[in-house]
């Protein structure tokens, strides 16, 4: 294998990856609560299959803006996105839409 072998192959692997976006603040109440739902149901898949970037839009308010996020907690994937505190059913439904997005 060479050299770009591997690179080819190590953005394969990132391709296949689940992207999770997570908007929170400091002061929002809901937001611990939705973090924990999102973690509990991501964690009998692995680690390995999930790509999670959280924004703190106290820190960050231009992310926000540039995702078109008013409210909080808010869960992106695949460009669907869950305001409040999740069911897990739901996010189950966007994981399993955005991999078969990806093969399709």
């Amino acid at each position: 294998m060479t050299d770009d072998d591997a690179a080819v192959s190590e953005e394969d692997s990132e391709s296949q990856l689940v992207e999770i976006i997570f908007f929170k603040s400091e002061t929002c109440a809901f937001c611990p609560r939705a973090e924990e739902v999102l973690r509990e149901t991501i964690e009998d898949f692995g680690p390995e299959m999930f790509k999670i970037t959280t924004y703190n839009v106290t820190k960050n308010p231009e992310k926000a803006e540039e995702f078109g996020v008013f409210a909080l907690p808010t869960i992106i994937i695949g460009g669907m996105s869950v305001t409040g505190i999740p069911e897990p059913e739901m996010l189950l439904k966007m994981i399993l839409g955005f991999k078969m997005g990806v093969r399709s």
